[in-house]
């Protein structure tokens, strides 16, 4: 109960901001919100597989999946089923490629699920009959259409996203995780199923980065795959993550939201595609200056502000 209390009211700050915004008559923080809320979804997804020492650039190959799966399934389903379904077929895909990939380390893992998400890409481009092709799909959209409701739904979709999060946060997962993380042979040694646990990381992980994509999918009724396949969606979560701190559910949503405005500011100045600069910035400067990002950075702070008693010092990680 103690701690329940302290994560509704994460999750009412984290929709309250959005909900008071979908309340305005202001279309362009709409569309700000809107997408600061699936760029948080994203990166939860990818925060999720990285606290088992997995670096993923393939999230975009889900965030796709999930967009076109659901998009092909709802006429046949409905939305509801065929959301579930299309989001299902990320899980069943990232257990077939996990239960293959997972078994490498590092690099070479992640050199895998860039070269999958590329792949997937293709895949689509050569069955124009299914998908469309290069010319795309047309997707139902959410909510009718309307901005306000299509946000007061991603931000369904978000809360969701993070209560998932916790979940593996929680003492169930938490430590078998970090200790796959830390030393992945140390714990098969202590009985802990390492590869079992990396494949349901990377499914859920995989299912969530499909939840964003059929939130994306269904914003304007059309897409096409240069929209979701494109490498911005393998970069991004990785860039908001950093930036708001991982091992946390809060931080993915802070680095979306700060990330959204060091974007419309360097649009701003820089315009076109040049202010996707930041997100090679924000990595850089992160990793060298401060590794734990702005969650951990103050959470520390505070600790050393006010230490409690017996809690150990938190230490900065990034997921190698």
């Amino acid at each position: 109960m103690s701690g329940l209390l302290p994560r509704l009211g994460l999750y009412v700050a984290i929709a309250a901001p959005l909900l008071l915004i979908a309340a305005t008559d202001r279309p362009f923080l709409i569309q700000v919100a809107i997408g600061t809320a699936i760029s948080a979804i994203l990166a939860l997804a990818w925060d999720i597989l990285s606290r088992t020492g997995q670096v993923s650039l393939g999230h975009a190959a889900f965030f796709g999946i999930g967009g076109y799966g659901s998009a092909l399934l709802t006429p046949l389903f409905g939305m509801v089923l065929g959301w579930i379904a299309g989001i299902l077929v990320c899980g069943l895909v990232a257990v077939l490629l996990g239960s293959v990939t997972l078994r490498l380390r590092r690099l070479y893992f992640t050199i895998a699920t860039l070269s999958f998400s590329l792949s997937i890409h293709v895949v689509i481009l050569v069955t124009p009959g299914i998908t469309g092709g290069s010319t795309g799909i047309m997707p139902p959209v959410i909510a009718g259409g309307s901005p306000p409701l299509q946000l007061a739904f991603i931000t369904g979709c978000l809360v969701a996203a993070a209560v998932v999060s916790d979940v593996f946060l929680g003492r169930r997962f938490r430590p078998a995780f970090f200790m796959i993380r830390n030393n992945p042979d140390l714990a098969a040694a202590s009985g802990v199923p390492v590869t079992r646990l990396k494949v349901l990381a990377f499914a859920v992980s995989g299912m969530v980065a499909g939840l964003a994509g059929a939130c994306y999918c269904g914003l304007y009724g059309y897409v096409i795959p240069e929209d979701v396949f494109t490498t911005n969606w393998n970069v991004l979560p990785l860039a908001v993550t950093i930036l708001g701190g991982m091992d946390t559910t809060l931080g993915p949503v802070v680095g979306a939201v700060v990330l959204r405005l060091l974007e419309e500011v360097a649009r701003h100045f820089v315009g076109g595609v040049g202010y996707q600069v930041v997100y090679g910035a924000v990595i850089i400067l992160f990793i060298v200056g401060m590794p734990e990002g702005l969650v951990g950075f103050f959470r520390n702070r505070l600790r050393r502000r006010w230490p409690q008693p017996g809690e150990p010092q938190a230490k900065p990680r990034l997921a190698s």
